[in-house]
């Protein structure tokens, strides 16, 4: 579960290679081959990686970007079976919790446009540490349509409820 582990450390990493500004200036992001719009606080850079699934191996593609102190990423792929959309989910969810040391959270429904049902998907906010020890709050709404998984978080100090709400309400999934 190393790469688990890896993958939900992608949002931190991002931060590192994106620039900080000092206000939100949202913009809208439409990744052509994701068929998914979103609404991001600043300039979103992209970046892949293959992460280990306990279905499959991977390759995510995630854009992110910082703004006021926060990193704000959408993270992207696509499963060989449909039918491992609910496992996965659930597993990407445990791994978010396990990478901050936090309690799995139930999720809690939050409809995308567009999106596949499932029991599974939906909203979650986490209290936990950096690998510092400093403490973090991050926020993460998990949802699929099809065998297509998105995941996006906002992952910072204390993410203003207000940007967080604006980022996760600015998802679409397109036809």
């Amino acid at each position: 579960m190393r790469s688990m582990r890896g993958a939900y450390g992608l949002p931190l990493m991002a931060a590192l290679f994106c620039g900080c500004t000092p206000a939100l200036d949202w913009r809208q992001v439409s990744p052509p081959e994701w068929g998914v719009s979103a609404m991001f606080p600043c300039r979103p850079s992209s970046l892949a990686r293959h992460v280990a699934l306990p279905t499959a191996q991977v390759e995510m593609r995630i854009y992110a970007c910082g703004a006021d102190g926060n990193t704000y990423a959408l993270g992207a792929f696509m499963l060989d079976d449909v039918r491992d959309v609910a496992a996965t989910l659930s597993d990407l969810r445990f791994a978010a919790a396990r990478n901050l040391g936090a309690a799995v959270p139930t999720p809690q429904p939050f409809e995308v446009p567009g999106m596949t049902p499932n029991t599974q998907a939906g909203r979650a906010t986490l209290q936990g540490r950096r690998p510092d020890g400093s403490a973090v709050t991050e926020h993460v709404l998990l949802f699929a349509r099809g065998a297509q998984l998105y995941q996006a978080t906002v992952v910072g100090n204390a993410p203003p409820d207000a940007a967080v709400s604006t980022f996760f309400g600015g998802l679409t999934l397109r036809h």
